[in-house]
């Protein structure tokens, strides 16, 4: 398909198709819940904001009253008069009117009426992976330099909201470490787009006059709030800071658990307004449309709601895809599941810690580009900067570039450093060169949908490599037979937390690879110098003053070129022996100030 083709295809959908609703897989560890009678009652949740279904330990399916408790679902899947009980707390009379239920019935009947609510369209935010549309063909603009989300963290007559200023931090101090965070939600999209995206959430109290039962309906919870939004002088004071169609984050006042009891879709989720209204919102000269909702309270702990879930549900505000897959009983049991934010990594070191995106996710977001591996490099070896360097590579099926694989490097630092903890997943994950395989099916990734089945999952990490396990020989292809030349990643070798080092060949080794003296640099430190090659010049531009040492290494580690600058850029001709990667590192005043790696495009 050609570009402009595709792209035309692409502007209807987004014209005639409003966005997909998309959430996170919902938590099966069983969770007391404390009904407005006071009695409690052990429950489990299943599946996601396509189906998402409420279960006692024993089995009984139980559906919310409207009311604020859970009950017992009748025949036809609806609410029954019986508060739902533990097995050992339940009266004959409870007991009689479940003897009269077949479960499976139910089920389905409960499914019938609340299954698929959100229907599969087309993401209209995220650019196609690989060749055919790039960063300038973006539908959505707001994903690169600095924008601005307006928070609406609503309280009702009977629940307070947390503290704005609380919630504001939470949401966008630098290096926020409260209550053992590494970072805010601003600090982790700045670290997921390397620098091009920075968002700022402008969080704005909105005290609704009714009950939350009242609002039970989301489109008049939506509406109420912005309502009340656009009346405040601040946000009128900031609107033109704002995108044209705003985006948005609703905060409700209760846990997940809680509000299901009002409204079975009141499940943290991801939606658009023209959807939910059949148009986009617009009120006193200011529209609203795709909107991420999520509660307050975390349902573990009550307190502040977990980083990695608003994370979650804002990517998807940005246009990314869930990338799990649920099995019959709603587990999210299929897919990457500790390695990605859009999957189980939401519950990475307590929600604390979600993983940074994936290099299919940022250059799905116009944020990087891959490299691809050729075969006119299999002798020479290949430097693997860290994912936050914005570097990856990949191997593409020579029959079709929508299948290939990508190779990445994600040492245990910063939001990647809990991999590892990954909570109910039976998948725990670790840190080391990432091989990922990605079959880009349109259909597959557009509906939301890319892991429905296990035996042909659209994207997966193959391989973590590090450790024992220093090899990856194994690039099949499915689509037209394809087979790349590139026989295999060998004799992976991993410095500290800065840099992998590998060759293509089995027969050769890695005798020499340019290990970087950058882990001597403090962090607030990197980044002081911007530097890229292209078309054989390399250009390095600097904030530091004074005169500076600039220092060149080719891909065996030997120093090609020294030189001095004054000024803050400098450029050298590279063409004739820059190859490959070309470790660049200056000194100011006797001390490094900055070593980084620079692929030539």
């Amino acid at each position: 398909m050609n570009v402009n083709r595709f792209f035309l295809i692409l502007c209807m959908f987004v014209c005639l198709v409003p966005a997909l609703s998309w959430a996170a897989p919902a938590n099966p560890e069983p969770v007391v819940y404390t009904q407005k009678d006071g009695s409690t009652v052990t429950i489990r949740h299943f599946g996601d904001e396509h189906y998402h279904f409420t279960k006692t330990m024993d089995g009984i399916l139980i559906v919310g009253d409207g009311k604020g408790s859970y009950v017992y679902a009748d025949a036809e899947g609806k609410p029954s008069s019986f508060i739902a009980r533990d097995a050992a707390d339940r009266s004959p009379d409870e007991l009689n009117f479940l003897k009269t239920l077949n479960q499976s019935e139910v089920h389905s009947k409960h499914r019938a009426l609340n299954g698929q609510r959100f229907p599969e369209t087309l993401a209209p935010s995220v650019i196609k992976p690989r060749a055919l549309l790039r960063a300038s063909s973006r539908v959505n603009s707001f994903v690169t330099g600095n924008r601005y989300f307006p928070v609406l963290l609503v309280s009702t007559i009977e629940n307070e909201s947390f503290d704005s200023a609380k919630v504001y931090k939470k949401l966008n101090k630098k290096g926020y470490s409260e209550d053992g965070h590494i970072g805010s939600l601003r600090d982790y999209f700045i670290e997921c787009s390397g620098g091009k995206f920075k968002p700022t959430f402008d969080v704005y109290p909105i005290d609704l006059p009714e009950y939350f039962g009242d609002y039970n309906n989301e489109a008049k919870f939506l509406t109420s709030a912005i309502n009340a939004l656009v009346e405040r002088e601040d946000f009128k004071k900031r609107a033109d800071k704002y995108e044209a169609v705003i985006p948005f984050i609703l905060m409700h006042p209760l846990t997940n658990e809680e509000a299901a009891t009002y409204n079975v879709n009141y499940f943290s989720h991801q939606y658009s307004m023209r959807y939910l209204m059949k148009r986009v919102y617009s009120i006193d000269g200011y529209s609203f449309d795709s909107y991420a909702f999520v509660s307050q309270k975390d349902e573990d702990t009550g307190k502040l709601n977990r980083l990695a879930t608003i994370a979650h549900e804002f990517s998807h505000v940005l246009g990314l895809y869930d990338l799990y897959g649920v099995d019959a009983d709603g587990y999210a049991t299929i897919g990457p599941l500790p390695f990605d934010l859009m999957a189980l990594g939401t519950r990475n070191g307590g929600g604390r810690f979600p993983p940074t995106f994936s290099a299919f996710e940022r250059e799905s977001m116009g944020w990087m580009e891959l490299d691809e591996l050729s075969t006119d490099s299999l002798l020479r070896p290949h430097m693997l900067e860290p994912l936050s360097e914005m570097h990856a590579y990949s191997v593409t099926n020579p029959k079709d570039e929508d299948e290939y694989y990508i190779i990445e490097y994600r040492p245990a630092v910063g939001f990647d450093s809990k991999i590892s903890e990954s909570e109910y997943s039976g998948v725990q994950g670790e840190n080391g060169v990432f091989v990922w395989y990605v079959d880009f099916d349109e259909t597959a990734f557009y509906s939301n949908n890319p892991n429905p089945d296990p035996d042909h999952l659209h994207i997966e990490v193959k391989e973590v490599l590090g450790g024992k396990q220093n090899y990856y020989a194994d690039f099949k292809f499915k689509r037209d037979k394809g087979k790349t030349k590139i026989p295999g990643i060998f004799d992976l070798k991993v410095y500290g937390d800065t840099l992998a080092c590998f060759v293509l060949s089995e027969e050769k080794g890695v005798k020499s690879c340019p290990k970087p003296k950058s882990t001597s640099i403090p962090a607030r430190q990197q980044g002081l110098a911007q530097m890229q090659i292209r078309e054989g010049m390399l250009t390095v531009h600097t904030s530091v003053r004074g005169s500076k040492r600039l220092k060149l290494f080719d891909a065996l580690g030997v120093c090609a070129l020294e030189s001095r600058f004054d000024g803050e850029s400098t450029q050298v001709d590279v063409s004739s022996w820059a190859k490959g990667p070309v470790l660049v590192q200056i000194e100011a005043g006797g001390k490094l100030i900055s070593s980084r790696l620079v692929l030539p495009r």
